[in-house]
């Protein structure tokens, strides 16, 4: 973050630990808060890779026995046909199932979502999801790993793909559209959650691969971690309350204010 000093940084990250995992856009928020609230362009996509650090640490911690069980689950039937039957070796697929649309569309056209990540597309993404999350029906029975087919983690998954796109919510999608097929509203969340925690994980990689641009200061990285990290936090904890209240629409006029700001003074 070449030019931002800590206290942008950590007001950055608060910004993206409450929007990435709330139904809001954590994106489209980093743009318009830089943008408004410090006068600054366009925040390039390399910005993304710190402030996801930590929230991937955050979404970790919370769903750690959900990613144990998985991986647990995993190992054992490679080597066990019987354990490809019980809830881990199932888990573990739907995540992967569910993230190669978001891989696919992230590698080949990136670079372009970075061009656009200015407040007027920014709006239109938020106007998609204000509907997407007004239209959200309250979900269905499923809970369980076996209760849910890998094409429907795939279409979670495009869902997911979609929200690449700035201003459109990941969270909001994912669980949008595994309520729509009938997931519970507690493992729609958590499945939204993995995805995440799958995903960041990857681009985690990619920023340690790179390394941080020269004239990065490690404060203003350090401090963005540390807020995303506790603000995240908090907003996964809300987000399950509100998901078992049947209040998730209620983000919908939020999200529809603040594109329509985007669009007056963007």
């Amino acid at each position: 973050m070449a030019g931002v000093d800590a206290f942008h940084a950590a007001v950055l990250g608060v910004v993206q630990g409450l929007t990435e995992f709330l139904p809001v856009s954590s994106s489209g928020h980093l743009v318009l808060a830089h943008r408004f609230l410090f006068g600054g362009k366009a925040l390039p996509l390399w910005v993304d890779i710190a402030s996801n650090t930590g929230t991937f640490l955050a979404a970790v911690i919370l769903m750690r026995r959900e990613i144990a069980e998985a991986l647990s689950g995993f190992f054992a039937g490679l080597f066990s046909p019987p354990a490809r039957r019980a809830p881990g070796w199932r888990l573990f697929w739907l995540i992967v199932v569910a993230s190669i649309p978001a891989a696919v569309v992230g590698l080949l056209i990136k670079d372009w979502f970075e061009a656009i990540n200015r407040p007027f597309y920014v709006a239109l993404g938020l106007f998609f999801t204000a509907l997407v999350l007004w239209t959200t029906p309250r979900g269905g029975a499923k809970d369980d790993p076996g209760d849910v087919t890998l094409w429907e983690a795939f279409l979670g998954g495009l869902a997911q793909a979609v929200a690449i796109w700035p201003g459109v919510s990941r969270s909001g999608t994912t669980i949008s559209a595994y309520l729509r097929l009938g997931l519970s509203p507690e493992f729609a969340a958590r499945l939204s959650f993995l995805m995440y925690a799958a995903a960041s994980f990857g681009v985690l990689l990619l920023g340690l691969k790179d390394g941080l641009p020269k004239g990065v200061e490690p404060a203003p990285v350090l401090a963005m971690v540390a807020t995303s990290f506790a603000s995240g936090y908090l907003a996964m904890i809300l987000l399950f309350g509100v998901l078992k209240a049947g209040k998730f629409r209620l983000f919908a006029p939020y999200v529809a204010a603040v594109a329509v700001l985007a669009l007056l003074f963007g």
